[in-house]
């Protein structure tokens, strides 16, 4: 059931490792790809203005870099709470599904040839997951953000290795995962744009994180 790690070149018969493989296991991945790494920024405003932030480079296998994202997202995923909600006074400001199904459907599904690496910010009241590479051929941003696109993967390999190791939903789920997600905590959907060079994913924060903060600054 596992795809063919190796192939051999038709000339020499020389046995080489196919692209999937280098980039789930292969050492030195970035000597190789070197557009194959991810950046973990995050900041304490809306914007990139501020003087102050914090931003992680992952390299390392596909695998590592995954590992390392569920973690440092699963860290956005803080507990909301409310006394005057009797009804709901803790909700989540960030579903971690969410978060965690648009970030390896982005690691997923890239465009590797290209040397731009995946770029994952945190801002006080959203996270963007800018993608590089267009949409696969055959899906369409309609589509996209209604949760109905057929499946259509760019990297299937991929896809298929990390539904197997547990980071991803069943093949072609991953997109309407993330909108029930959100539905069921109460956030809004997520926004999606693209174009010729980059796919960005945007979820915002649960609609009580505005309130939150603005109890904290002791804003009436």
């Amino acid at each position: 059931m596992v795809p063919a790690l190796c192939v051999r070149e038709p000339l020499t018969n020389v046995l080489r490792p196919r692209n999937f493989a280098m980039l789930l296991f292969g050492r030195n991945l970035q000597r190789f790809v070197p557009g194959a790494l991810s950046f973990f920024s995050q900041y304490g405003s809306t914007t990139r203005s501020e003087p102050m932030g914090e931003r992680h480079e992952l390299a390392g296998t596909l695998l590592d870099q995954a590992g390392r994202l569920v973690v440092l997202l699963d860290s956005l995923a803080t507990t909301l709470y409310d006394k005057e909600d009797p009804a709901q006074p803790s909700v989540l400001k960030y579903p971690p599904r969410a978060l965690r199904e648009a970030a390896i459907n982005a690691l997923v599904h890239r465009n590797y040839q290209m040397v731009d690496p995946l770029r994952i910010t945190a801002f006080s009241d959203r996270v963007e997951i800018v993608s590089p590479g267009a949409l696969p051929l055959g899906l369409s941003l309609p589509r996209l953000r209604s949760g109905k696109a057929t499946p259509v993967w760019r990297n299937q390999a991929l896809a298929w290795f990390f539904n197997r190791l547990g980071y991803a939903e069943a093949e072609g789920q991953g997109i309407q995962t993330m909108l029930d997600a959100l539905r069921s905590s109460g956030s809004p959907p997520p926004r999606f744009e693209a174009d010729e060079v980059r796919v960005v994913c945007t979820i915002k924060a649960h609609p009580r994180a505005k309130k939150v903060d603005r109890s904290l600054r002791g804003d009436s």
